[in-house]
């Protein structure tokens, strides 16, 4: 019997973190939620993560520049960026950047399972091919 997908959730707020592992859960996915950037890129050397749900604001490195350094060691994971800015422009950016979804805060439960399960369809795609 295989394994639920495992999210990786990063993101420096306490609470969101939990908000958003608690909601994960619910959907019977497995979660492992990191504080920082680099917290999460010491696991990924480790382990594998089926998707990435990061903030766009970490302190210290941001979601984008996680999201531009994970594109080059992990082609095939897909990110889904979350944040509190509506900007169109930083939007975009994240997009052309490889995000597969630019979600704002406060995020839509059924909206991320929706980017979730495409997102998990797109992984399993790009790492069969790679």
């Amino acid at each position: 019997m295989s394994h639920p997908p495992l999210i990786a959730v990063v993101d420096d707020d306490l609470a969101m973190r939990d908000a958003l592992t608690d909601l994960l859960e619910v959907y019977d996915f497995r979660c492992a939620a990191f504080d920082s950037a680099s917290s999460f890129m010491a696991a990924h050397a480790t382990t594998f993560f089926d998707v990435l749900i990061t903030d766009l604001n970490l302190v210290g490195e941001s979601g984008l520049e996680l999201q531009r350094r994970i594109r080059s060691l992990d082609p095939g994971l897909p990110v889904i960026l979350i944040s509190a800015q509506t900007d169109p422009s930083v939007r975009a950016e994240a997009l052309r950047s490889g995000a597969l979804a630019y979600l704002v805060k406060p995020v839509d439960d059924e909206v991320l399972h929706r980017h979730l399960v495409s997102a998990l369809t797109r992984s399993r795609q790009d790492r069969k091919s790679q």
